[in-house]
């Protein structure tokens, strides 16, 4: 029978601004609280990406982020919904979609904005084999997560839920997937632009790959 156990929050807190840095990359916006997620929601979020499918093809993609902003945080539930599915062995049963939206209906009202990004970071994936913001941290940058300044959170943020990215291997691909967090950063107020600028342009300063990293091709 599928039912599995309901996710419980995490407890070990996320520092900023890596918090700030997943969710952005969640969509989250200027929210500071989660959305609760039931059929009036997700028909006004449906019905807006439907209109903004009639958008000029470079604005579309701004109508749908903005659609989105009417679930904060509807990508990082879904995606922690399907973390913890996973975990229960459920994932293949055809039911998972009914039980996905049931267990995604109970965190947007139950948790708070900050359960949910400190149960990400927890057990998130952050690219490159990495599950958890501090794994991902001493990965990638050979230090603890609150000690990331705002460059590396926003790489690690960024990350989340991405089971391919490679920045050893493809260093303009994570520099881009970097510079669109801290664009929604710039939008969702939590830095301003002379932060954002230094940021963007900033190394990598990526640290020695771990043994078990595959070689790049080509």
């Amino acid at each position: 029978m599928l039912a599995p156990s309901q996710p419980v929050p995490a407890t070990t807190r996320v520092p900023p601004p890596l918090a700030d840095a997943i969710w952005a990359r969640a969509n989250g916006g200027r929210a500071t609280q989660l959305q609760p997620l039931n059929p009036f929601t997700m028909a006004r979020a449906a019905t807006c990406h439907a209109f903004a499918e009639f958008d000029e093809p470079e604005q579309r993609q701004t109508g749908h982020d903005d659609c989105m902003k009417l679930l904060p945080g509807v990508e990082a539930v879904g995606y922690l919904s399907k973390v913890h599915m996973r975990s229960e062995g459920v994932w293949q049963d055809p039911r998972v979609p009914f039980v996905q939206i049931a267990t995604m209906t109970r965190i947007t009202s139950r948790w708070t904005k900050a359960q949910l990004l400190d149960t990400l970071a927890s057990r998130g994936e952050f690219g490159s084999g990495f599950i958890g913001a501090e794994a991902a941290a001493a990965g990638y940058f050979g230090r603890p997560a609150d000690q990331l300044n705002l460059a590396q959170a926003a790489m690690v943020g960024a990350f989340i839920g991405d089971g391919v990215a490679d920045p050893w291997c493809d260093p303009a691909a994570a520099a881009n997937m970097r510079r669109r967090v801290l664009e929604r950063m710039l939008d969702d107020g939590v830095i301003d632009e002379a932060a954002y600028q230094s940021a963007n342009v900033a190394e990598l300063g990526l640290t020695t790959p771990p043994a078990t990293h595959k070689p790049c091709e080509g």
